[in-house]
């Protein structure tokens, strides 16, 4: 039932089929197999985690460098589910590279084909564990941030942290062409990101005003843009205390 729900979710990016289609048509089909077998089981594990926590699941798209769940969920959801479902997907994609390994050691794959997976598992790791939206490694460094600071100064940093990584790593790849694709798809996100960020603060905000959290630290705040994920908060205002919804609405005029 799982694996069903995964698959009936599962869609390819127009850029995904056209690079298969090319890597069919020049002979590379070893290559994008052992690609798309790790990106498509580093994404089941985000799934897995996601669908333990009930969490709604829009769409998971395949892209060429990695792959990406969509949710229909709040964006105040728990710091601690976000995190173990973040983790699901490197962690099944080691555990497929290591089923991987147990069937070479037993000759079960050739050297050819467990080196390449070898090879583009780690490379596949570690980029997506770069601090960069919408990479595995931003959603573990929001987790932090929104530990450590306000929810609209955490988002702030997240895009500002994610264009300086992305301007870091352009000029460590800057003399290989065929990485410029991924590089300017990198800034898309970041940019798309930096456009909703007004967006994003006022559905924090809205969801806040609509829906009873069951979030049982409480923080007490005087302005509203000073609100954190995962708090209950009490406003104090002109010497008077406020709930969240009565705030919001005073604030705001909903």
């Amino acid at each position: 039932m799982i694996i069903k729900n995964f698959l009936n979710k599962l869609n390819f990016s127009y850029y995904t089929v056209l690079l298969i289609f090319v890597c069919l048509i020049t002979g590379l089909i070893k290559e994008i197999a052992a690609i798309l077998i790790l990106i498509i089981f580093h994404e089941f594990g985000h799934y897995i985690i996601s669908y333990l926590y009930k969490w709604n699941i829009d769409k998971i798209t395949i892209y060429p460098f990695g792959g990406i769940l969509y949710f229909d969920e709040l964006i105040d959801k728990p710091l601690k589910e976000e995190f173990f479902i973040t983790l699901g997907g490197p962690v099944n994609q080691l555990i497929i590279f290591f089923i991987y390994y147990l069937f070479y050691k037993n000759n079960i794959i050739n050297d050819n084909f467990y080196y390449l997976i070898k090879h583009y598992n780690f490379y596949i790791l570690i980029f997506n564990l770069l601090p960069i939206i919408p990479l595995d490694g931003s959603k573990l460094l929001n987790i932090l941030l929104n530990k450590l600071f306000n929810f609209k100064l955490a988002y702030y940093l997240l895009i500002l942290i994610s264009f300086i990584e992305t301007v870091a790593l352009f000029y460590i790849i800057k003399n290989n062409y065929s990485c410029y694709v991924m590089i300017v798809t990198l800034i898309s996100s970041i940019f798309i990101e930096y456009k909703r960020r007004n967006y994003i603060f006022n559905r924090f905000l809205l969801e806040k005003y609509l829906y009873k959290n069951n979030f049982k630290k409480y923080h007490k705040i005087n302005n509203i843009n000073k609100m954190k994920r995962n708090r209950k908060h009490i406003f104090v205002y002109k010497n008077n205390q406020y709930t969240e919804k009565d705030f919001i609405k005073k604030i705001k005029g909903v």
